[in-house]
């Protein structure tokens, strides 16, 4: 919520320019003296701008079509704050799609809970225990049709720039090509 109140806040706020003054402000002296006016124009951006900037925020990220339907990268993110989690999944989504990689869209994967019980006091005082407990949220990108490169130089990006919180594992796929020579087998051989 702070990274939209501060984009908002960074928009709206007015550049003075020196020109000619659509608006004028005075200074008046003390002593009744006459006043001395400059002129200052308030470079104030357009509501239009204001809701494109907005838009391109809360759109959904862009995404490229594959074209064959390889699969190539596999990438898991674990993370204990939801929210923390889809917002660096989004980030991830519009590097792959700056990158001309098809991306697949951010895949839910079961919360694991994590549960312990410790006694608060030894010996006679078993019964009064606490109970703890922790969920890790995952979520899963699929990148399809990329070279091994781009994928390599988009883990690094988002390696560089994952926060605090946050774990990555990313599974990549390698392809090679089949020797498709056909063995002779000679007559004398096959007797």
């Amino acid at each position: 919520m702070s990274l939209l109140t501060s984009v908002r806040v960074l928009s709206t706020v007015p550049r003075a320019v020196h020109q000619n003054a659509v608006r004028s402000f005075a200074s008046h002296a003390q002593n009744g003296e006459s006043a001395t006016s400059k002129k200052v124009v308030l470079d104030l951006p357009t509501p239009e701008a204001e809701k494109a900037e907005l838009n391109e925020i809360y759109q959904a990220p862009e995404r490229v079509e594959p074209t064959h339907n390889i699969p190539v990268c596999n990438l898991q993110m674990r993370g204990y704050l939801p929210q923390q989690l889809d917002f660096y999944c989004d980030f991830a989504r519009r590097a792959a799609f700056h990158l001309g990689m098809p991306c697949s869209g951010t895949i839910p994967l079961p919360t694991q809970t994590s549960r312990w019980t410790v006694i608060k006091s030894p010996f006679v005082h078993k019964k009064s225990q606490e109970n703890f407990e922790r969920k890790t949220h995952k979520r899963l990108l699929q990148i399809k049709d990329t070279h091994p490169e781009v994928v390599d130089r988009w883990l690094r990006y988002l390696t560089m720039n994952a926060p605090a919180g946050i774990g990555l594992r990313a599974t990549k796929f390698e392809f090679e090509k089949l020797n498709t020579t056909k063995a002779t087998v000679s007559k004398a051989d096959q007797q």
